[in-house]
């Protein structure tokens, strides 16, 4: 059951969520151990061609 009215805390401003996959602003990864910051960037690379291989597949 959801709330809709007006004065539902599902519905103030703090509470809100953002979009799936969107960020306030660009992640800063200064103070990151560079071979961290290498598995963390090729993790992220890794997981963009599966989502690309995954949607070649369904279509």
């Amino acid at each position: 059951m959801s709330c809709r009215g007006p004065g539902c805390r599902a519905n103030s401003r703090g509470t809100r969520r953002s979009p799936v996959g969107f960020s306030a602003g660009p992640v800063r990864l200064d103070g990151v151990d560079p071979k961290t910051r290498n598995r963390i960037m090729a993790g992220a690379l890794v997981l963009m061609f599966v989502v690309v291989a995954l949607t070649a597949a369904v279509k």
